[in-house]
């Protein structure tokens, strides 16, 4: 490309309020080189700055309510635009940004919309929830130029909403680097605690309920420690001490991406009994750092974990998976199932096999899940919509 392309983004949070998809945008924004990128966004507590640049992304916080972002954040962008001529928008979720973006394109025909889908929550729910925010005349689904998903299951949902564009599955991932150091042979020692870990927004779709009523049918010496916050907190602690397991299991908080690693490099398994999942880039941020993972076969999970062994409902791949085994999968609300595979990992004498099945996990993340490669496809994308829409003025 000659000359820097201007970039507008449309996101519902960001930065200091990160989930996945957070984190897919900053860690792809600033590996385009090509692009000046402003991101629009809602100032969630009402305490950040207004306006502040964030790695490559120059950030436009507004204070109105989330409902109100659309309209808000078209109004800005309008005004943006009138400046900086953007080349292309993109849009993350088919929430209020997937709006924001369908309003601007109403204005700006010409200018092509990559909308990004990295849902997680139940989708029946979100298509509800989506109907009651936009009239079919918005046509978040119908009217983007592009689709990028992060998992085969979300792109079957988008066209099940709708969606005529071309749609691109390319996942979130994982920097590969920050885990290199961390990832060692499982060892098992005698006599010592062994750490369960799972980090996730402490919500109904998580699961994390599963995980601790899984903790009464394991040894006293296993340990789960949860890292991250969310609206069942309170009830999350309540059921710990119903079980008689405060002593047992520990609540660490919100704890910065950047410690992730250290936790992860002192936790025997990760679990995450999820009943919903987009992708789940915690997963993937465990097996770079060389830990074994439980997970459920639900939404976008199957397309990197991969057991062979399940005995469950019928999978993208099955049994002959390419990838061979990379995880465990367990049933989804079901404890006694999350106890059986976090025993059957900690078992001595599994010890080969949940070795070799770590390795080929690690080997997974490094060649299709590192942001680099990531965020060349999603150059890619962005350098074919604004050709066409060139070829066709």
């Amino acid at each position: 490309m000659a000359g820097k392309k201007h970039l507008l983004i449309f996101s519902l949070a960001y930065q200091p309020f990160i989930g996945g998809a957070e984190v897919a945008v900053k860690e792809i924004a600033d590996r385009l080189p090509d692009y000046d990128s402003d991101l629009l966004t809602v100032n969630l507590d009402r305490r950040q700055k207004a306006a502040e640049k964030i790695g490559a992304v120059s950030v436009y916080r507004l204070n109105s309510p989330k409902y109100f972002f659309p309209l808000a954040a078209c109004r800005l962008a309008v005004k943006l635009h009138q400046k900086n001529k953007y080349d292309a928008i993109w849009s993350i979720m088919a929430n209020q940004a997937g709006l924001a973006a369908a309003l601007f394109k109403r204005c700006f025909p010409r200018v092509p919309w990559l909308l990004t889908l990295q849902e997680g929550d139940d989708l029946n729910s979100l298509a509800y929830r989506l109907r009651l925010l936009a009239p079919r005349w918005f046509g978040v689904f119908k009217s983007a130029d592009q689709i990028q998903v992060i998992s085969n299951y979300l792109s079957a949902w988008a066209r099940r909403m709708g969606a005529t564009a071309p749609i691109s599955v390319v996942p979130n991932g994982v920097d590969v680097s920050n885990f290199q150091v961390l990832a060692s042979s499982f060892q098992l020692k005698d006599n010592e605690n062994k750490i369960i870990i799972t980090t996730s927004r402490l919500v109904k779709k998580n699961g994390v309920d599963t995980l601790i009523e899984a903790m009464q049918f394991l040894p006293n010496n296993v340990r789960l420690q949860i890292l991250g916050t969310g609206p069942k907190e309170r009830s999350l602690r309540k059921l710990v001490s119903r079980l008689n397991l405060d002593g047992r299991i520990k609540f660490f908080g919100q704890v910065s991406p950047n410690e992730i690693p250290n936790y992860l490099a002192s936790a025997d398994i990760f679990v995450r009994p999820a009943r919903s999942e987009g992708l789940g880039n915690s997963f993937l941020e465990a097996m770079a750092a060389g830990v074994p993972i439980v997970g459920t076969p639900v939404g976008g999970i199957p397309d990197f974990l991969h057991d062979p062994q399940w005995q469950g409902e019928s999978l993208p791949f099955g049994k002959d998976s390419p990838l061979g085994q990379t995880g465990w999968f367990c049933e989804v609300g079901n404890p006694k199932s999350v106890a059986e595979k976090i025993s059957f990992i900690l078992d001595p004498s599994n010890f080969n096999l949940v070795n070799e099945v770590i390795t080929k996990a690690r080997k997974v993340v490094t060649e299709k899940y590192h942001w680099h490669q990531i965020s060349i496809q999603i150059g890619h994308i962005f350098e074919k919509l604004i050709a066409k829409n060139e070829k066709n003025r």
